[in-house]
């Protein structure tokens, strides 16, 4: 569910970002010693996703994110991928790879590498605009909301699922 983002400046975006890796290990504990957390982070929720493939596809948007601000920032003409501002175009096909410390240990590297993107763009370079492959345009702070956005999104996704399948 999508939350009012158009108040959020670059450094409530940064903050907002180095605080999900803590965030998403705190929904991958598990309620009691007996549960299996690599069991239960893989079980299919109502959605058709496990947690695991929750976090897993935030990790790879992650990435697609912070290239999009490194394209806007350097490249003359910047052309940014369309899962920067299309969710549908951002299913990937690849399975999650390791264990739920591994990807937990990826989305903690990933969340830092966007947050430092987000830091990393002057001030004056803001609203500095990339072509979205497809159609349409969009600013490096678009790009940082949506980094915070998908984040609170994924979240929200792997709580429901894991609460789902530890029923």
């Amino acid at each position: 569910m999508p939350i009012d983002l158009s108040r959020l400046g670059p450094g409530d975006a940064v903050a907002a970002l180095r605080s999900y890796p803590r965030r998403f290990r705190s929904a991958f504990a598990p309620v009691d010693d007996d549960e299996s957390v690599e069991e239960i982070a893989q079980r299919m929720g109502p959605d058709g996703e496990s947690a695991l493939d929750v976090a897993t596809d935030l990790v790879r948007t992650w990435t697609v994110l912070r290239e999009a601000l490194r394209r806007i920032q350097v490249d003359d003409e910047p052309v940014v991928h369309a899962a920067v501002v299309d969710p549908s175009e951002r299913h990937w096909d690849q399975p999650p790879h390791g264990s739920v410390v591994a990807v937990l240990d990826q989305l903690d590297e990933a969340a830092s590498q966007v947050a430092d993107a987000v830091a990393g763009v002057p001030g004056d370079q803001w609203e500095r605009a990339g072509r979205v492959a497809g159609g349409g345009t969009v600013t490096a702070l678009d790009v940082a909301r949506e980094a915070v956005q998908v984040g609170h999104d994924a979240l929200g996704a792997a709580e429901r699922t894991l609460a789902a399948v530890r029923r």
